[in-house]
């Protein structure tokens, strides 16, 4: 009875013998864990007192748990701002709106929660969840700038509108975009670099920008906000990784090489092998190319397996290069209406090399 008597007494309940007869009856209650009881009785002590919030979340639970998620709506709706003083009440008008299924209410319910929980794991987790859902059209852009009326100093907010803008710019061939994105992550490293709850080291961010910069083409910017992250940083092999593919794509090939190999001391990862890969095909050296690409490749990788087939092809082994391309498979998960890109081009090139040899 003494903790529900302090959470009472945080919420300014007068504790008459009365009350105090009624939470031993509620403990008795929610020992026995049955929802429905739990409910009758709650509902009898929010008509008797409804000021006290901790009735309000015992009724949330207890309402979320029934799956009557239509009525824990109205409930909330009685107490409009109240329900934010309380973390349990949070996640469970979550779990509502969840089922509702609408995403935008979810987008604003979240990012208000986040301001009285900036930490809480679960709303972190669905903040990122819902906002990858917004990254696509302008229609996305607008409903992410409302949500900065909501939480303006939300740093993914910030992020995901340099994600859309970006992807649109690039859609548009738009200049004002490009620096539409740039400023929004300009602003998310800004917010990073000031918020408590970050490390204050917006390297993750540099990386997003960095590579915004060179899918625009603005390689010189890419390389040198890349820069601005350590070289004993976490996220140095991504450094190291996205500057050998601006200077791939610039054709500074020796450059390439030295920073793949820079990420690869870091990461032995098999998708860096094949990186290093694509830079020797670009140098026309297949042998190498091969090499990389076999370090890299299994059964199952198809990117590699497609290079690997493109320098067999080109060192003219024409039966080996479509025996490589064969074992890229049709992806029978893909989405209706969705292109296997990967699938097609392979069968692209088996045609081209059947027309050639």
């Amino acid at each position: 009875m003494k903790k529900i008597i302090n959470r009472l007494d945080k919420n300014g309940a007068i504790m008459s013998n009365k009350l105090k007869k009624e939470i031993k009856r509620l403990n008795t209650i929610l020992r026995s864990k049955d929802d429905k009881k739990i409910l009758a009785v709650v509902n009898k002590l929010l008509k008797d007192y409804p000021n006290i919030l901790y009735f309000v979340r015992i009724k949330s639970i207890a309402l979320t748990k029934l799956e009557k998620y239509k009525e824990l709506l109205k409930l909330h709706d009685k107490y409009s701002e109240e329900i934010y003083m309380d973390i349990d009440i949070v996640h469970t008008k979550l779990y509502a709106l969840e089922d509702l299924k609408d995403i935008k209410k979810q987008a604003i319910f979240v990012n208000k929660s986040l301001i009285y929980y900036p930490e809480d794991f679960h709303l972190v987790t669905k903040n990122d969840n819902i906002l990858n859902h917004f990254q696509s059209t302008t229609e996305d852009i607008e409903f992410l700038k409302d949500l900065l009326k909501v939480n303006p100093n939300n740093i993914e907010i910030y992020m995901h509108l340099g994600y859309a803008s970006a992807k649109l710019a690039r859609s548009l061939d738009d200049f004002s975009k490009q620096e539409d994105a740039i400023n929004y992550f300009d602003k998310a490293i800004e917010l990073c670099k000031l918020d408590p709850n970050h490390d204050n080291n917006p390297s993750h961010i540099y990386i997003d920008k960095g590579e915004s910069l060179a899918s625009f083409e603005r390689y010189d910017e890419a390389i040198k906000t890349f820069d601005l992250i350590d070289d004993e940083d976490i996220n140095a092999d991504i450094k190291f990784r996205e500057k050998s593919i601006v200077y791939r794509e610039i054709g500074d090939y020796d450059l390439a090489l030295k920073y793949i190999d820079k990420a690869i001391e870091i990461d032995n990862d098999s998708y860096l092998m094949e990186l290093k890969g694509r830079i020797y095909l670009c140098m026309k050296d297949y042998d190498l190319a091969i090499k990389c690409f076999n370090q890299s490749a299994d059964d199952d990788d198809r990117a590699a397996n497609y290079y690997k087939a493109f320098a067999l092809k080109e060192k003219g082994e024409y039966v080996e290069s479509i025996n490589c391309l064969n074992m890229i498979k049709k992806n029978e998960n893909i989405k209706k209406g969705w292109a296997d890109y990967e699938y097609e081009r392979a069968q692209k090139l088996i045609k081209e090399i059947n027309l050639n040899k």
